[in-house]
């Protein structure tokens, strides 16, 4: 018997939580609220209430801690899960990928050190 290796398809490791984003579809009125389930430096992965076509554009105002003021990024709707899940506070959500098409470098940046302190943190807990 052969066996079979599945490899990663993510270029970037990711970061379950830390980030918050705002988000609001570009040209459309009105900006909303949903949870960030991970992010990496090439996007996010994000659980949107209402269901979204691929290649839709999102401007982003993301938070990368409690004290950070947000910064702005444009990104588009790359996957969307076809059916709903359930939240764990009871709320039907589409599991969404969005990737980040436009970042100003220095906030690019400053993600990615979020982003990679944060995951040598929780790793280094782990070891404990």
């Amino acid at each position: 018997m052969v066996a079979h290796k599945i490899s990663e398809r993510r270029k970037f490791p990711r970061l379950k939580h830390g980030v918050k984003v705002i988000y609001k579809f570009m040209g459309i009125i009105g900006e909303k609220k949903d949870e960030v389930i991970d992010v990496g430096q090439g996007g996010i992965r994000i659980s949107l209430k209402d269901k979204t076509e691929i290649g839709t554009i999102l401007e982003l105002a993301i938070a990368i801690s409690s004290e950070s003021s947000p910064f702005f990024a444009l990104a588009k709707v790359v996957w969307q899960s076809g059916r709903r899940r359930l939240s764990p506070d009871k709320k039907l959500y589409y599991e969404t990928g969005v990737e980040f098409l436009k970042m100003d470098m220095q906030h690019k940046m400053l993600m990615i050190e979020y982003i990679y302190s944060r995951i040598k943190k929780e790793k280094k807990g782990k070891k404990l």
